[in-house]
């Protein structure tokens, strides 16, 4: 009796404990053996997992994700064409539809287990659900074993054999991956084509392989010795018929992806702050071209110190740049990409692309699927940001492609609201102009909002205190709250889950006497949104004033400050201690860090 009610305190401090938490996530690590058959292009497979369930909840069922089922004819990968849209998915068209026999490819689940109990389950598409033979209670910890083989696919979207440049497999989502349980409960999303959501944990991954081949992925190779140093191929004792197994292990991660050739180079620089580069690509001279040169690595040394000093400190141990997939993807540690055709700035704008996102994806796990903005958005900026710097452009604001691209679009009928679940826009590009497009414009915007220092401190506070957890747009926001001194709620509600754009206009300026200036400011678009004024004098001085929207409670620093102006008012008139004949020009906005759509009726001058 004694120990029941040990048990039970133990128990009930438990749950107290992790509820008293507020945030937490599940616990998880990998253990993955495979063999590559490439002769029958199979994976034989024998997973292990170890999942902790750190929640307040019983758990009685369980989700992991198939996404190799996606690719054979009828599914909802191959669906993507038909999808009722003025906007088809050319990338994927109709290739799956048009498989030949051996071209599809499948995960077959052979046994599953618990704990050694059987656990019985079904599949549905890229989905299996399985029914536990006993709950998982709060705190515990239990393993599951599947055993399987997968079928691999001829290349399309990203994963499978014979891609478009020759690389013989790439493996992403190659895996039976647990899908998340968190504070929403289970995420059992059907692949197609969009956005993933992991747990963080361990991954140990054992490939065996012919001899001649040359692995590369995420995670860090644990065996170099047997494999060769450095694992160059160069170096490996080939011998035909020969098989080598080699030995991954990534820490911290929430998926792991890998590459195998039998052409491949491997080089290796180290970034000042000591990340291991590496580089594995084909001997080819249209492969090497650009990622064969010295200053090609020099400039993602380059990135990595811009990347940490701005968004803060890479926490794996290595990246790599793998050729091989279809167009470019990223994974924790490592971008598969297409590295061919390409001119040399656009080869580095993807890489730089791919690599921001090891922030934005891969240390900063938000759930791609309900924010897949944070995810796009925040990368693209980032991109855009080492762009500026890399090709010595050094611009204030190296934004204005998105921002001029938005001033197009915007009153568009067909736009979505930022908002939409990633697998639900109608159609590819709808869905890339909310993620990519107004995702970044979040960030222009703010930083416009809440200005230069409380944006930076913000980006690397919100990197240090969420790194390696699944953070939502109210948890990044909360950051900039804090760092800036503003509410903000309603800025991400308007921009995010809303269609309404920014649009305001210097309808005159006028004087009553000879010493103050009437400026009269009229907002045309749908949002309201603060503003930041210049006057330019005669005498060549400026004059640069903040108007913050009275629902910010705040202002920015460092300005002048007129207003607050009521998102209630279409129109306001402020005024200013200077005479209008002192006056040569007035700009609202005057560094373009707000989307407004026209920006033509934004400044105002005297007429001789």
């Amino acid at each position: 009796m004694k120990k029941l009610i040990l048990c039970v305190i133990i128990l009930f401090w438990n749950v107290s404990n992790l509820q008293g938490q507020g945030y937490w996530q599940q616990e998880i690590e990998y253990d993955i053996n495979v063999d590559l058959d490439d002769k029958r292009n199979l994976l034989n497979g024998d997973l292990k997992l170890s999942y902790t369930n750190n929640s307040s909840e019983f758990i009685v069922d369980v989700f992991f994700n198939l996404y190799w089922n996606a690719f054979q004819p009828g599914s909802m990968l191959s669906n993507m064409a038909n999808i009722p849209s003025r906007f088809k998915d050319n990338a994927i068209g109709d290739n799956i539809e048009k498989y030949k026999n051996d071209e599809w490819g499948s995960q077959q689940i052979l046994e599953m287990t618990m704990n050694d109990a059987i656990v019985s389950f079904y599949v549905d598409q890229t989905i299996l659900h399985g029914v536990l033979p006993e709950k998982i209670k709060p705190g515990e910890t239990v393993v599951f074993r599947l055993k399987y083989i997968t079928r691999i696919p001829k290349l399309v979207e990203r994963a499978g054999r014979k891609g478009p440049e020759g690389v013989a497999y790439t493996f992403t989502q190659w895996y039976p991956k647990i899908c998340v349980f968190d504070r929403d409960g289970w995420h059992p999303d059907i692949y197609v084509a969009r956005e993933f959501y992991g747990d963080f944990g361990t991954f140990n991954v054992s490939i065996t392989a012919d001899s001649d081949y040359l692995i590369g992925g995420t995670g860090v190779l644990k065996n170099s010795d047997i494999i060769g140093h450095g694992y160059s191929a160069q170096e490996i004792n080939h011998k035909k018929g020969t098989r080598l197994t080699w030995d991954f292990q990534a820490e911290k991660v929430h998926d792991f992806a890998w590459v195998a050739d039998k052409n491949f180079i491997h080089e290796k620089r180290k970034s000042l702050s000591g990340v291991d580069l590496h580089f594995i690509y084909k001997k080819d001279r249209k492969s090497s071209k650009h990622l064969g040169k010295d200053k090609f690595k020099e400039d993602i040394k380059s990135y990595f110190q811009f990347m940490e000093q701005k968004f803060g400190a890479y926490e794996w141990p290595q990246f790599t740049v793998i050729q091989g997939g279809e167009g470019a993807m990223e994974y924790p540690m490592a971008t598969v990409m297409q590295v061919q055709g390409d001119s040399y700035d656009d080869i580095l704008s993807t890489v730089i692309h791919e690599a921001s996102h090891m922030w934005y994806y891969g240390m900063l796990g938000t759930d791609e699927q309900q924010y897949s903005w944070m995810d796009e958005g925040f990368t693209s900026f980032a991109e855009d940001e080492v762009m500026n710097v890399l090709l010595a452009k050094n611009r204030l604001n190296p934004h204005d492609a998105y921002l001029s691209r938005f001033s197009k679009l915007a009153k568009e009928s067909w736009i979505e609201p930022t908002g939409t679940l990633a697998n639900y826009f109608d159609g590819k590009f709808p869905y890339q102009l909310a993620a990519y497009m107004k995702g970044s414009l979040f960030l222009v915007q703010l930083r416009g909002i809440i200005g230069e220092d409380p944006f930076w401190s913000t980006m690397t506070r919100y990197k240090n205190e969420w790194a390696f957890k699944h953070p939502t747009p109210k948890d990044f926001l909360r950051i900039a709250e804090k760092e800036s001194g503003m509410i903000l709620d309603w800025y991400l509600n308007l921009w995010i889950s809303t269609n309404k754009y920014p649009d305001i206009a210097i309808d005159s300026a006028y004087s009553n006497d000879k010493k103050m200036t009437q400026i009269s400011l009229r907002r045309i678009g749908t949002m309201a949104i603060p503003v930041d004024m210049r006057i330019v004098l005669k005498s060549g001085d400026i004059l640069d004033y903040t108007i913050p929207l009275s629902s910010m409670f705040g202002h920015k620093k460092g300005f002048s400050v007129l207003g607050p102006w009521n998102y209630t008012q279409l129109e306001r008139v402020f005024t200013i201690d200077v005479p209008i004949e002192n006056i040569q020009r007035i700009y609202i906005d005057p560094e373009n860090w707000t989307a407004d759509i026209n920006r033509n009726d934004n400044v105002w001058g005297p007429k001789n």
